[in-house]
């Protein structure tokens, strides 16, 4: 072949290849003025949350349904932690939250990597506040139905041309495991892993609670014990996913010099040593142990709200009344907890980086304003589980 034949290809391959790509930029661009914004509202109904959100506020509150659980029975007081927050930094610090129901770090993660930069025009430090919530590391949360939907929706965290996004999701270019398929994995997990009890697994330990259940208690808590056991019953080492996403988000905020702090959900302790005495509490309180040590190790900032007097006064006068699911472990609150984690957050701020020299007058100003009406309006009757648990649960 002639030189110039083999120029003469060279030049109409490329040719080709620019006609391709303008034809593909163009398409891009109609898709991004026509579809793109009802698409994001349809499949992604906080992708333009993040966006304000990080670039207004100068502490991003990240959270999922524990941000914003409300109390019909009790609260008085509907504002979410991040509100609670707001008020207790003032108006120095402008407080922005996004909260999305279900969400575990890895989705969180891919929410840091939307902008690159979020640090302010005058030069302070954007501060990045996330939720641990240690059952996102079991294998319920892991293996959730509603995972596909969530990592659907994170698709659209990205800058990437939004007609790619529009067609990975239309290949399915995500993990897209059904709700059948994530079933299994999560039975399997109950079957395989081994636990340090008697029982060795979740799923011998269910099956010897159900067996020895006693007939005279009321059904219901049996499937209460049964659901801390699974919610609970794991052990969180260094391969686990959700521990690698925290581990990544800590990277992700050193790279971009912003501050991070993790501040760590109280579970509902209590009802766990109702049920289980300290057999259930051990696993806990290891778990929550690994985490705070693994925190240290990255340099992280942590909020430890593990053991809240609010959340936590094992045989105290609450008796877990401050968690909004009496029957379900799950770290839903009511105001009095709220509060009590945003008021350890804020003074964790501050102590670390003063920037508010009227804190005192603050700290007095918001608990004066709310102390009248910051506990549950005990005329209400709240269907209790805790007087349904009584000594025979097999431990």
């Amino acid at each position: 072949m002639k030189l110039s034949e083999k120029r003469n290809i060279v030049v109409w391959f490329w040719s080709r290849l620019l006609i391709v790509l303008l034809f593909l930029l163009g398409l891009n661009e109609v898709y991004k003025q026509t579809l793109w914004s009802s698409d994001v509202q349809k499949y992604s109904r906080v992708r333009n949350r993040i966006d304000s959100a990080f670039s207004a506020g100068d502490v991003i509150y990240l959270g999922e349904s524990s941000n914003t659980s409300f109390n019909p029975w009790t609260d008085t007081l509907n504002q979410s932690i991040g509100d609670f927050l707001q008020l207790y930094l003032g108006q120095n610090k402008k407080v922005e939250q996004i909260t999305h129901e279900g969400y575990h770090p890895g989705l969180f993660l891919e929410m840091l990597n939307l902008t690159p930069d979020l640090n302010s025009v005058s030069g302070s430090k954007k501060t990045i506040v996330l939720g641990v919530n240690m059952r996102t590391c079991g294998p319920t949360a892991i293996f959730s139905g509603n995972e596909a939907s969530n990592q659907r929706e994170a698709l659209f965290y990205s800058n990437r041309p939004p007609l790619l996004t529009r067609i990975y999701m239309g290949l399915h270019f995500y993990d897209n495991r059904n709700e059948l398929e994530r079933e299994r994995l999560k039975v399997q997990w109950w079957r395989t892993r081994e636990l340090p009890v008697k029982e060795k697994t979740v799923k011998l330990w269910n099956d010897k609670l159900a067996r020895n259940f006693d007939s005279s208690m009321h059904p219901d808590v049996m499937h209460m014990a049964g659901a801390y056991i699974k919610e609970f019953g794991f052990i969180i080492n260094d391969q686990n996913q959700r521990l690698l996403d925290l581990e990544k988000i800590a990277l992700v905020c050193k790279q971009k010099n912003w501050n991070l702090v993790f501040h760590i959900l109280p579970p509902n302790r209590y009802h766990a040593e109702r049920l289980f005495g300290d057999k259930l509490l051990s696993i806990m309180d290891a778990n929550y142990e690994f985490l705070k040590s693994k925190f240290k190790l990255w340099g992280v900032t942590v909020v430890d709200n593990y053991y809240l007097p609010e959340a936590n006064q094992l045989n105290a006068e609450n008796k877990g009344t401050f968690y909004t699911d009496q029957w379900y472990p799950t770290e839903h609150y009511n105001s009095v907890i709220r509060r009590a984690i945003a008021e350890n957050i804020a003074k964790t701020m501050l102590n670390e980086s003063p920037r508010s020299p009227n804190w005192q007058a603050i700290q007095s100003r918001v608990s004066g304003a709310l102390q009248q009406n910051n506990y549950p309006n005990w005329s209400i009757v709240m269907p209790l589980s805790d007087s349904l648990i009584k000594t025979g649960i097999q431990r």
